[in-house]
């Protein structure tokens, strides 16, 4: 792994801070991400940065070495930075990063739409803290993100955010299953079941599902990590099911119900540096995807028919 600028941030935020807990914080990471990216950090490094004791942690020898660098470093790419920042982003290059999700090509068509000129690239990330950390450092202008009510990632104050929806998570199964008639399913109805996961590396979902699942009164007997391209092909044929987006449609086998009582939610919000070029169109292009949001909303029959029971259409 090459040293890259956002490492030096973490390193200089430990050190600032005192302890690896108040730096997770003041990035808007968890602290066990923060941990294995700071293991990661000293692996490529060849040693420990930090050493960790009952008053916090305290750089090493090696870790004071790194320090002594880092900060005209980190000075010296803010001003590259801020340098690039001043180009008009209409007639540059449109970076754009998304966790995997269903509105994920929606804003590459936007933003197309409302930067022409501009030859716009998309990254998919598994990690919403990962994107973050890119949009920090100035590699990428926008950003779609993907956050869960109760574990949020506090955004650092150089960017800005715009919610585009908050929704529950449903949950997707065999239409063959015994539980595929009823409108609404029990989330302990389903505590025997295998629970086909993703391969993906945020962790807050993961927790909200375990909450979820003691709020409910159990454990979940089997969880299974796979590759997303096997997961309807087993789900219908009755090999487990997932948890999904409100929006996921319905596949040959493969049914989508909301879980009563709504137990699980995600907020997906857009995400961008307060000082980039696309700042000043970033209302439109959060409207642009509100827009598409509500015309897929319009598409599910199982996402409407939980809003009108709700009474919010």
């Amino acid at each position: 792994m090459d040293l890259e600028i956002r490492h030096l941030r973490v390193v200089n935020a430990i050190a600032e801070a005192g302890s690896i807990s108040k730096a997770a914080a003041a990035l808007g990471h968890t602290q066990p991400a923060l941990t294995a990216q700071l293991q990661r950090i000293e692996r490529a490094l060849g040693g420990r940065l930090f050493v960790r004791d009952g008053s916090g942690a305290q750089p090493t020898a090696l870790g004071t070495v790194v320090l002594s660098h880092s900060l005209s470093i980190l000075s010296t790419h803010e001003e590259l930075m801020r340098a690039v920042r001043q180009n008009d982003t209409d007639s540059a290059t449109l970076r754009l990063g998304s966790v995997p999700g269903p509105l994920t090509a929606v804003m590459m068509t936007a933003a197309r739409g409302l930067f022409p000129r501009a030859e716009t690239s998309l990254l998919v990330n598994e990690s919403e803290e990962e994107l973050i950390e890119l949009l920090v450092d100035g590699r990428l202008e926008v950003g779609l993100g993907l956050d869960y009510p109760g574990y949020e990632l506090a955004l650092p104050t150089e960017l800005t955010e715009a919610v585009i929806a908050i929704e529950p998570i449903f949950v997707l199964l065999s239409a063959e299953h015994r539980l595929a008639g009823l409108p609404e399913i029990p989330l302990n109805a389903l505590a025997e079941e295998v629970w086909l996961a993703g391969e993906g590396k945020d962790i807050r979902m993961r927790a909200q599902f375990r909450a979820a699942c003691r709020r409910a009164g159990f454990t979940p007997r089997a969880v299974q990590r796979i590759n997303a391209s096997v997961t309807f092909p087993l789900i219908g044929q009755g090999h487990g099911v997932a948890l999904a987006h409100a929006l996921t449609p319905e596949r040959a086998n493969v049914v989508i119900r909301p879980l009563t009582d709504d137990p699980m939610w995600v907020r997906q919000r857009l995400i961008w540096p307060t000082q980039s070029p696309v700042a000043s169109q970033a209302p439109q292009l959060r409207d642009a995807l509100t827009e598409a949001y509500q015309t897929e909303t319009a598409k599910s029959p199982a996402y409407s028919a939980w809003l009108r029971r709700r009474g919010r259409v």
